[in-house]
Protein backbone atom coordinates (compact mmCIF):
# COMPACT_ATOMS: atom_id res chain seq x y z
CA UNK A 1 0.00 0.00 0.00
CA UNK A 2 1.31 4.01 -1.33
CA UNK A 3 1.73 6.71 1.49
CA UNK A 4 -1.23 8.05 -0.75
CA UNK A 5 -3.67 4.91 -0.60
CA UNK A 6 -2.91 5.56 3.84
CA UNK A 7 -4.11 8.97 3.44
CA UNK A 8 -7.18 8.43 1.47
CA UNK A 9 -10.77 7.81 2.74
CA UNK A 10 -10.74 4.30 3.96
CA UNK A 11 -12.18 1.50 1.25
CA UNK A 12 -14.53 -0.87 2.36
CA UNK A 13 -13.09 -3.83 3.26
CA UNK A 14 -14.05 -6.71 4.54
CA UNK A 15 -13.06 -6.95 8.14
CA UNK A 16 -12.57 -10.48 8.70
CA UNK A 17 -10.33 -11.39 5.69
CA UNK A 18 -8.42 -8.24 6.25
CA UNK A 19 -7.67 -9.30 9.70
CA UNK A 20 -6.51 -12.33 8.10
CA UNK A 21 -3.90 -10.87 5.94
CA UNK A 22 -2.57 -8.74 8.68
CA UNK A 23 -1.97 -11.54 11.09
CA UNK A 24 -0.18 -13.12 8.16
CA UNK A 25 1.97 -10.37 8.05
CA UNK A 26 2.68 -9.91 11.13
CA UNK A 27 3.82 -13.65 11.69
CA UNK A 28 5.95 -13.13 8.06
CA UNK A 29 7.96 -10.05 10.03
CA UNK A 30 6.29 -7.43 7.64
CA UNK A 31 5.22 -5.37 10.86
CA UNK A 32 4.81 -1.95 9.26
CA UNK A 33 2.60 -3.31 7.26
CA UNK A 34 0.67 -5.18 9.56
CA UNK A 35 0.04 -1.85 11.12
CA UNK A 36 -1.21 -0.40 7.73
CA UNK A 37 -3.76 -3.43 7.54
CA UNK A 38 -4.61 -3.04 11.24
CA UNK A 39 -5.19 0.88 11.14
CA UNK A 40 -7.63 0.42 7.69
CA UNK A 41 -9.68 -2.19 9.82
CA UNK A 42 -9.98 0.17 12.80
CA UNK A 43 -10.99 2.69 10.56
CA UNK A 44 -13.91 1.44 9.37
CA UNK A 45 -14.42 -0.53 12.77
CA UNK A 46 -13.16 0.86 16.13
CA UNK A 47 -15.06 -1.83 18.40
CA UNK A 48 -12.83 -4.95 16.78
CA UNK A 49 -10.78 -5.29 20.22
CA UNK A 50 -8.32 -8.21 18.05
CA UNK A 51 -7.37 -5.06 16.06
CA UNK A 52 -6.05 -2.86 18.77
CA UNK A 53 -4.44 -5.89 20.60
CA UNK A 54 -2.53 -6.59 17.34
CA UNK A 55 -1.12 -3.31 15.89
CA UNK A 56 -0.40 -2.93 19.56
CA UNK A 57 2.04 -5.84 19.52
CA UNK A 58 3.16 -4.78 15.90
CA UNK A 59 4.04 -1.08 17.36
CA UNK A 60 6.08 -2.37 19.94
CA UNK A 61 7.77 -4.85 17.44
CA UNK A 62 8.56 -1.53 15.46
CA UNK A 63 9.90 0.71 18.32
CA UNK A 64 7.01 2.81 18.61
CA UNK A 65 6.32 1.53 22.54
CA UNK A 66 4.19 4.25 24.01
CA UNK A 67 1.80 4.02 20.65
CA UNK A 68 1.90 0.24 21.55
CA UNK A 69 0.68 0.52 24.81
CA UNK A 70 -2.33 3.14 23.82
CA UNK A 71 -3.89 0.46 21.47
CA UNK A 72 -3.32 -2.58 23.63
CA UNK A 73 -4.98 -1.00 26.78
CA UNK A 74 -7.82 -0.05 23.95
CA UNK A 75 -8.16 -3.42 23.31
CA UNK A 76 -7.56 -4.95 26.72
CA UNK A 77 -10.40 -2.90 28.16
CA UNK A 78 -12.47 -3.81 25.33
CA UNK A 79 -11.41 -8.01 26.68
CA UNK A 80 -10.61 -7.69 29.85
CA UNK A 81 -10.44 -11.54 30.01
CA UNK A 82 -8.07 -12.27 27.79
CA UNK A 83 -4.94 -13.59 29.39
CA UNK A 84 -2.99 -13.11 26.32
CA UNK A 85 -3.47 -9.42 25.59
CA UNK A 86 -2.70 -8.60 28.83
CA UNK A 87 0.87 -10.37 28.89
CA UNK A 88 1.19 -8.49 25.74
CA UNK A 89 0.36 -5.06 27.46
CA UNK A 90 2.76 -6.09 30.29
CA UNK A 91 5.58 -6.51 27.35
CA UNK A 92 4.75 -3.46 26.07
CA UNK A 93 4.86 -1.42 29.47
CA UNK A 94 8.04 -3.06 30.23
CA UNK A 95 9.43 -1.63 27.06
CA UNK A 96 7.88 1.75 27.81
CA UNK A 97 10.00 1.61 31.17
CA UNK A 98 6.76 1.48 33.33
CA UNK A 99 7.92 -1.69 35.39
CA UNK A 100 5.37 -1.81 38.10
CA UNK A 101 2.32 -1.48 35.53
CA UNK A 102 4.26 -4.06 33.81
CA UNK A 103 4.24 -6.35 37.03
CA UNK A 104 0.88 -5.71 37.34
CA UNK A 105 -0.48 -6.92 34.13
CA UNK A 106 1.36 -9.67 34.16
CA UNK A 107 0.23 -11.09 37.19
CA UNK A 108 -3.05 -10.25 35.75
CA UNK A 109 -2.20 -12.28 32.59
CA UNK A 110 -0.95 -15.06 35.16
CA UNK A 111 -3.98 -15.27 36.88
CA UNK A 112 -5.87 -15.65 34.04
CA UNK A 113 -4.27 -18.57 33.12
CA UNK A 114 -2.10 -19.94 35.55
CA UNK A 115 -0.83 -22.84 33.34
CA UNK A 116 1.01 -20.06 30.57
CA UNK A 117 4.76 -20.81 31.46
CA UNK A 118 5.36 -17.69 29.06
CA UNK A 119 3.21 -14.99 30.85
CA UNK A 120 5.55 -16.92 33.92
CA UNK A 121 8.89 -16.04 31.68
CA UNK A 122 7.11 -12.81 31.19
CA UNK A 123 7.05 -11.44 34.82
CA UNK A 124 10.25 -12.71 35.29
CA UNK A 125 11.63 -10.31 32.98
CA UNK A 126 10.21 -7.27 34.71
CA UNK A 127 10.98 -8.44 37.75
CA UNK A 128 14.82 -8.79 36.91
CA UNK A 129 14.41 -5.21 35.59
CA UNK A 130 13.28 -4.16 38.92
CA UNK A 131 16.44 -5.42 40.69
CA UNK A 132 14.46 -8.74 42.03
CA UNK A 133 16.88 -11.23 41.34
CA UNK A 134 15.74 -13.96 43.05
CA UNK A 135 12.17 -13.23 42.14
CA UNK A 136 13.02 -13.43 38.54
CA UNK A 137 15.40 -16.54 38.50
CA UNK A 138 12.46 -18.00 40.11
CA UNK A 139 10.11 -17.43 37.73
CA UNK A 140 12.13 -17.95 35.17
CA UNK A 141 12.78 -21.84 36.59
CA UNK A 142 8.53 -22.10 37.85
CA UNK A 143 8.39 -21.35 33.47
CA UNK A 144 10.47 -24.19 32.60
CA UNK A 145 8.74 -26.36 35.38
CA UNK A 146 5.73 -25.40 32.70
CA UNK A 147 6.91 -26.42 29.83
CA UNK A 148 8.38 -23.30 27.98
CA UNK A 149 11.60 -23.82 27.75
CA UNK A 150 13.08 -21.65 24.91
CA UNK A 151 16.60 -20.64 24.72
CA UNK A 152 15.75 -17.22 25.06
CA UNK A 153 14.11 -18.00 28.45
CA UNK A 154 17.71 -20.02 29.59
CA UNK A 155 19.92 -16.85 28.14
CA UNK A 156 17.75 -14.27 30.43
CA UNK A 157 18.35 -16.48 33.21
CA UNK A 158 22.09 -16.48 32.77
CA UNK A 159 21.62 -12.66 32.77
CA UNK A 160 19.96 -12.99 35.93
CA UNK A 161 22.18 -15.00 37.35
CA UNK A 162 25.77 -12.31 36.56
CA UNK A 163 23.55 -9.48 37.37
CA UNK A 164 23.15 -11.36 40.97
CA UNK A 165 26.93 -11.55 41.01
CA UNK A 166 26.68 -15.20 40.25
CA UNK A 167 29.42 -15.66 38.16
CA UNK A 168 29.67 -19.77 38.28
CA UNK A 169 26.01 -20.12 37.19
CA UNK A 170 25.95 -17.01 35.04
CA UNK A 171 28.76 -17.16 33.04
CA UNK A 172 27.82 -21.00 32.10
CA UNK A 173 24.80 -20.22 30.99
CA UNK A 174 25.63 -17.84 28.89
CA UNK A 175 26.98 -20.03 26.37
CA UNK A 176 22.93 -20.63 25.34
CA UNK A 177 23.55 -17.44 23.32
CA UNK A 178 24.49 -19.57 20.87
CA UNK A 179 20.72 -20.99 20.74
CA UNK A 180 18.99 -16.94 20.29
CA UNK A 181 18.88 -15.46 16.71
CA UNK A 182 20.98 -12.53 17.77
CA UNK A 183 24.01 -14.36 18.47
CA UNK A 184 25.43 -16.49 15.84
CA UNK A 185 29.63 -18.19 16.33
CA UNK A 186 31.74 -17.65 13.62
CA UNK A 187 32.11 -20.32 10.97
CA UNK A 188 35.85 -21.75 11.77
CA UNK A 189 37.86 -24.90 11.05
CA UNK A 190 39.03 -26.70 13.07
CA UNK A 191 37.93 -27.71 17.04
CA UNK A 192 36.09 -25.30 19.89
CA UNK A 193 38.77 -25.12 22.71
CA UNK A 194 36.92 -26.46 25.50
CA UNK A 195 39.57 -25.41 28.40
CA UNK A 196 42.59 -26.54 29.69
CA UNK A 197 46.09 -26.80 28.56
CA UNK A 198 47.11 -27.13 24.73
CA UNK A 199 50.40 -26.66 25.25
CA UNK A 200 52.94 -25.83 21.70
CA UNK A 201 49.28 -25.14 20.15
CA UNK A 202 47.75 -22.06 18.71
CA UNK A 203 44.83 -20.87 20.54
CA UNK A 204 42.54 -18.44 18.24
CA UNK A 205 40.19 -16.06 20.28
CA UNK A 206 37.53 -13.82 18.42
CA UNK A 207 36.27 -11.08 19.61
CA UNK A 208 31.98 -11.51 18.64
CA UNK A 209 29.79 -8.49 20.26
CA UNK A 210 30.75 -4.86 20.68
CA UNK A 211 33.64 -2.81 21.52
CA UNK A 212 32.87 -2.16 25.26
CA UNK A 213 32.74 -6.61 25.87
CA UNK A 214 35.66 -6.86 23.91
CA UNK A 215 37.54 -4.11 26.02
CA UNK A 216 36.05 -5.96 28.93
CA UNK A 217 37.09 -9.20 28.74
CA UNK A 218 40.48 -8.70 26.87
CA UNK A 219 41.94 -8.61 30.48
CA UNK A 220 41.83 -13.13 30.32
CA UNK A 221 43.97 -13.14 27.54
CA UNK A 222 47.27 -13.52 29.86
CA UNK A 223 45.20 -16.11 31.28
CA UNK A 224 45.42 -17.98 28.06
CA UNK A 225 48.77 -17.41 27.04
CA UNK A 226 49.77 -19.71 30.57
CA UNK A 227 47.55 -22.36 28.80
CA UNK A 228 48.81 -22.56 25.49
CA UNK A 229 51.90 -22.13 23.00
CA UNK A 230 50.49 -18.88 21.94
CA UNK A 231 47.43 -16.95 21.54
CA UNK A 232 45.81 -15.33 18.37
CA UNK A 233 43.27 -12.50 19.07
CA UNK A 234 41.00 -11.32 16.34
CA UNK A 235 39.36 -8.28 17.14
CA UNK A 236 37.89 -5.11 15.44
CA UNK A 237 40.04 -3.04 13.60
CA UNK A 238 39.21 0.38 15.70
CA UNK A 239 40.88 -1.43 18.58
CA UNK A 240 44.13 -3.13 17.29
CA UNK A 241 46.89 -0.29 18.12
CA UNK A 242 45.41 0.36 21.26
CA UNK A 243 45.83 -3.83 21.74
CA UNK A 244 49.47 -4.15 20.58
CA UNK A 245 50.87 -1.44 22.96
CA UNK A 246 48.89 -2.57 26.00
CA UNK A 247 50.02 -5.48 28.81
CA UNK A 248 46.70 -7.66 28.73
CA UNK A 249 47.78 -8.21 24.90
CA UNK A 250 51.77 -8.49 25.31
CA UNK A 251 52.47 -12.05 24.76
CA UNK A 252 49.78 -12.02 22.31
CA UNK A 253 49.18 -11.79 18.09
CA UNK A 254 46.95 -9.12 17.46
CA UNK A 255 44.77 -9.66 14.02
CA UNK A 256 42.33 -7.01 12.63
CA UNK A 257 38.96 -8.83 11.62
CA UNK A 258 38.43 -8.10 7.77
CA UNK A 259 41.92 -6.83 7.17
CA UNK A 260 44.58 -9.41 8.60
CA UNK A 261 44.77 -13.09 7.08
CA UNK A 262 44.30 -15.11 10.07
CA UNK A 263 47.50 -17.29 11.01
CA UNK A 264 47.17 -21.01 11.29
CA UNK A 265 45.83 -22.31 14.51
CA UNK A 266 44.73 -25.09 16.32
CA UNK A 267 41.71 -24.89 18.27
CA UNK A 268 39.39 -21.65 18.79
CA UNK A 269 37.05 -19.96 21.04
CA UNK A 270 34.88 -17.19 21.39
CA UNK A 271 36.23 -14.01 23.85
CA UNK A 272 32.83 -13.97 25.81
CA UNK A 273 33.07 -18.08 26.35
CA UNK A 274 36.89 -17.49 27.81
CA UNK A 275 35.39 -16.52 31.23
CA UNK A 276 33.04 -19.38 31.89
CA UNK A 277 36.31 -21.90 30.40
CA UNK A 278 38.75 -19.98 33.29
CA UNK A 279 35.57 -20.37 36.11
CA UNK A 280 35.82 -16.70 36.71
CA UNK A 281 34.24 -15.73 39.78
CA UNK A 282 34.07 -12.06 41.13
CA UNK A 283 36.76 -12.61 43.80
CA UNK A 284 39.32 -13.08 40.48
CA UNK A 285 38.92 -10.84 38.22
CA UNK A 286 42.29 -9.67 36.73
CA UNK A 287 42.81 -6.17 35.72
CA UNK A 288 42.52 -4.82 38.78
CA UNK A 289 45.53 -2.26 38.07
CA UNK A 290 45.08 -0.72 34.63
CA UNK A 291 45.30 -3.73 31.93
CA UNK A 292 45.03 -1.06 28.54
CA UNK A 293 47.53 1.52 27.89
CA UNK A 294 47.44 3.97 25.21
CA UNK A 295 50.37 4.91 23.17
CA UNK A 296 53.13 7.57 23.49
CA UNK A 297 50.82 10.61 21.58
CA UNK A 298 50.76 14.41 22.57
CA UNK A 299 47.41 14.88 23.22
CA UNK A 300 46.04 18.34 21.90
CA UNK A 301 43.77 19.13 24.77
CA UNK A 302 43.39 23.18 25.28
CA UNK A 303 43.58 23.74 28.97
CA UNK A 304 42.52 26.27 30.99
CA UNK A 305 44.60 26.94 34.19
CA UNK A 306 43.86 25.04 36.60
CA UNK A 307 40.15 23.85 35.90
CA UNK A 308 39.29 20.51 36.16
CA UNK A 309 39.73 18.47 32.95
CA UNK A 310 36.19 16.63 32.09
CA UNK A 311 35.89 14.28 29.52
CA UNK A 312 31.88 13.45 28.57
CA UNK A 313 30.25 10.92 26.41
CA UNK A 314 26.74 11.06 26.64
CA UNK A 315 25.15 8.57 23.82
CA UNK A 316 25.88 5.12 22.09
CA UNK A 317 25.26 3.42 18.96
CA UNK A 318 21.73 4.12 17.78
CA UNK A 319 21.34 0.40 16.73
CA UNK A 320 22.22 -0.67 20.12
CA UNK A 321 19.12 -2.91 21.39
CA UNK A 322 19.05 -0.81 24.96
CA UNK A 323 20.11 2.73 23.16
CA UNK A 324 16.74 4.13 23.51
CA UNK A 325 17.64 3.71 27.72
CA UNK A 326 21.25 3.88 28.22
CA UNK A 327 21.90 6.83 25.73
CA UNK A 328 21.37 10.57 27.13
CA UNK A 329 19.70 13.65 25.19
CA UNK A 330 22.93 16.06 25.19
CA UNK A 331 20.09 18.79 26.80
CA UNK A 332 19.91 16.90 29.83
CA UNK A 333 23.28 17.52 30.07
CA UNK A 334 23.16 21.08 30.62
CA UNK A 335 23.28 21.39 34.34
CA UNK A 336 26.61 20.08 34.39
CA UNK A 337 28.27 22.96 32.54
CA UNK A 338 27.07 25.59 34.48
CA UNK A 339 29.90 23.90 36.94
CA UNK A 340 32.37 26.74 37.58
CA UNK A 341 36.34 25.42 37.91
CA UNK A 342 35.41 22.47 35.34
CA UNK A 343 36.49 22.55 31.54
CA UNK A 344 34.23 20.09 29.33
CA UNK A 345 35.73 18.28 26.62
CA UNK A 346 33.25 15.93 24.02
CA UNK A 347 34.95 12.39 23.44
CA UNK A 348 31.54 11.75 21.73
CA UNK A 349 31.54 10.27 18.26
CA UNK A 350 28.69 10.23 15.65
CA UNK A 351 25.92 12.01 14.73
CA UNK A 352 24.85 12.90 18.50
CA UNK A 353 28.34 14.96 18.62
CA UNK A 354 26.25 17.77 16.45
CA UNK A 355 24.11 18.23 19.45
CA UNK A 356 26.79 20.42 20.92
CA UNK A 357 26.30 23.28 18.62
CA UNK A 358 22.64 22.91 17.84
CA UNK A 359 22.14 23.70 21.59
CA UNK A 360 24.57 26.21 21.65
CA UNK A 361 27.12 24.72 23.65
CA UNK A 362 30.24 24.62 21.45
CA UNK A 363 31.77 27.55 23.85
CA UNK A 364 31.25 25.14 26.78
CA UNK A 365 32.63 21.91 25.13
CA UNK A 366 35.52 21.10 23.55
CA UNK A 367 34.90 18.89 20.42
CA UNK A 368 37.35 15.97 20.44
CA UNK A 369 36.04 14.35 17.43
CA UNK A 370 38.22 15.14 15.01
CA UNK A 371 41.60 14.38 17.10
CA UNK A 372 40.15 10.37 17.41
CA UNK A 373 40.56 7.77 15.09
CA UNK A 374 40.40 4.94 16.91
CA UNK A 375 40.90 3.75 20.48
CA UNK A 376 43.96 4.35 20.94
CA UNK A 377 43.67 8.41 20.70
CA UNK A 378 40.66 7.95 22.65
CA UNK A 379 42.65 6.40 25.68
CA UNK A 380 45.58 9.20 24.83
CA UNK A 381 43.20 11.67 25.57
CA UNK A 382 41.36 10.39 28.38
CA UNK A 383 45.50 10.27 29.99
CA UNK A 384 45.30 14.08 29.90
CA UNK A 385 42.19 14.20 31.51
CA UNK A 386 41.01 14.49 35.24
CA UNK A 387 37.74 12.51 35.01
CA UNK A 388 35.81 10.85 32.07
CA UNK A 389 32.06 11.28 32.59
CA UNK A 390 30.23 8.53 29.82
CA UNK A 391 27.05 6.89 29.73
CA UNK A 392 27.13 2.54 29.41
CA UNK A 393 29.15 2.90 26.18
CA UNK A 394 32.26 1.35 25.03
CA UNK A 395 34.21 4.62 26.30
CA UNK A 396 33.47 4.15 30.20
CA UNK A 397 35.21 0.26 29.64
CA UNK A 398 38.25 1.65 28.04
CA UNK A 399 38.69 4.69 30.28
CA UNK A 400 38.22 1.83 33.19
CA UNK A 401 40.17 -0.40 31.57
CA UNK A 402 43.26 1.94 31.68
CA UNK A 403 43.22 3.42 35.16
CA UNK A 404 41.30 6.55 34.46
CA UNK A 405 38.81 8.26 36.82
CA UNK A 406 35.33 7.62 35.31
CA UNK A 407 31.85 8.01 36.33
CA UNK A 408 29.41 5.61 34.21
CA UNK A 409 25.73 6.86 34.08
CA UNK A 410 24.03 3.54 34.21
CA UNK A 411 19.49 3.34 33.19
CA UNK A 412 17.15 2.39 35.77
CA UNK A 413 17.10 -1.76 34.12
CA UNK A 414 21.11 -2.27 34.32
CA UNK A 415 23.00 -4.09 32.25
CA UNK A 416 24.45 -7.44 33.78
CA UNK A 417 27.76 -6.04 34.16
CA UNK A 418 26.78 -3.20 36.63
CA UNK A 419 25.16 -5.60 39.02
CA UNK A 420 22.53 -3.78 41.09
CA UNK A 421 22.39 -1.81 44.18
CA UNK A 422 26.16 -0.68 44.21
CA UNK A 423 27.60 2.55 42.81
CA UNK A 424 31.58 0.43 42.23
CA UNK A 425 32.22 -1.98 39.93
CA UNK A 426 34.16 -4.96 40.21
CA UNK A 427 35.45 -4.89 36.85
CA UNK A 428 36.92 -1.04 36.87
CA UNK A 429 38.45 -0.14 39.91
CA UNK A 430 38.33 3.48 38.73
CA UNK A 431 34.48 3.22 38.39
CA UNK A 432 31.89 4.86 39.64
CA UNK A 433 28.29 4.62 39.11
CA UNK A 434 25.65 6.79 38.77
CA UNK A 435 22.32 4.61 38.47
CA UNK A 436 18.91 6.10 37.44
CA UNK A 437 16.14 5.84 40.25
CA UNK A 438 12.97 6.16 38.18
CA UNK A 439 12.84 4.91 34.17
CA UNK A 440 14.13 7.07 31.45
CA UNK A 441 14.85 9.87 33.91
CA UNK A 442 18.19 11.60 33.72
CA UNK A 443 17.60 14.51 36.11
CA UNK A 444 18.35 13.06 39.42
CA UNK A 445 21.47 11.24 37.95
CA UNK A 446 22.80 14.90 36.47
CA UNK A 447 21.68 16.79 39.93
CA UNK A 448 24.16 13.86 42.17
CA UNK A 449 26.81 14.42 39.04
CA UNK A 450 26.85 17.82 39.57
CA UNK A 451 26.99 17.72 43.25
CA UNK A 452 30.03 15.19 42.96
CA UNK A 453 31.49 17.40 40.46
CA UNK A 454 31.81 20.33 42.76
CA UNK A 455 33.26 18.33 45.14
CA UNK A 456 36.30 17.59 42.39
CA UNK A 457 36.46 20.98 41.29
CA UNK A 458 37.00 22.12 44.72
CA UNK A 459 39.55 19.38 45.50
CA UNK A 460 41.91 19.68 42.86
CA UNK A 461 41.83 23.37 43.78
CA UNK A 462 43.06 22.51 47.53
CA UNK A 463 45.59 20.65 45.95
CA UNK A 464 47.05 23.41 43.60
Amino acid sequence: MSDESDNAAPKKVNRDTAFRMAVQRQRAGASAEAVRIYQRILSVDPSFAPAWINIGVALRALGRVDAGVACLQRGVSMKPDDAAARSNLGNALRAAGRHEEARDSHLAAIAGNPEAGSFVYNLGLVLRDLGDIEGAIERFDEAESLGYAPADLKWDRALAYLLGGDFGRGFEAYEWRWHIPDAKPRDLDGPAWTGGKITGKTLLVYAEQGFGDTIQFVRYLPMLADLAGSVVFECQEPLVQLFRNSPACRDVTIVAREIDELPAYDAHVALMSVAHLLDARENSIPGQRPYLTSPEKTPRIPTRGNNLRVGIVWAGKPSHRNDRNRSLPFSSLAPLFETLGADFYSLQLGEPADMMARHGYSALVTDLRLAIKDFADSASLMRSLDLVISADTAPAHLAGAIGCQVWTLIPFAPDWRWMVARDDSPWYPSMRLFRQTQPRDWTDVVSRLCESLKHEVAKKASNC
